[in-house]
């Protein structure tokens, strides 16, 4: 009796694993990491802040509003689940200061 009952759970452990396994492949992972901008330019044209990052990558933030050349942002970013950093995208952005 008491091997019908171990046997039982087993194999309901076993498919309960199976189920979550299958489950948890088709999610891609996504990360956020926290990274510092300094705003290089403005275009008042499209409302759009143009920023570069400390290792030169250059990206993009809508709304102007009262954002200088010259401030410092902080930023949590998105990796979209990728090794590319081409695709990754600016979560939330705020001031933290700005150059002379």
């Amino acid at each position: 009796m008491k091997k019908m009952i171990l046997r039982g759970f087993l194999a309901a452990f076993g498919a309960t694993v199976v189920i979550l396994s299958a489950v948890g492949a088709g999610k891609v992972k996504t990360d956020t990491y926290p990274t510092t901008f300094e705003v290089y330019a403005l275009d008042r044209k499209h409302d759009l802040l143009i920023l570069q990052d400390y290792n030169g990558n250059v990206w993009t933030w809508e709304g102007i509003e009262d954002w200088c050349k010259g401030d410092i942002a902080s930023a949590i970013m998105s990796d979209n689940g990728t090794e590319k950093i081409t695709d990754d995208e600016i979560l939330k952005l705020q001031y933290s200061g700005y150059f002379y």
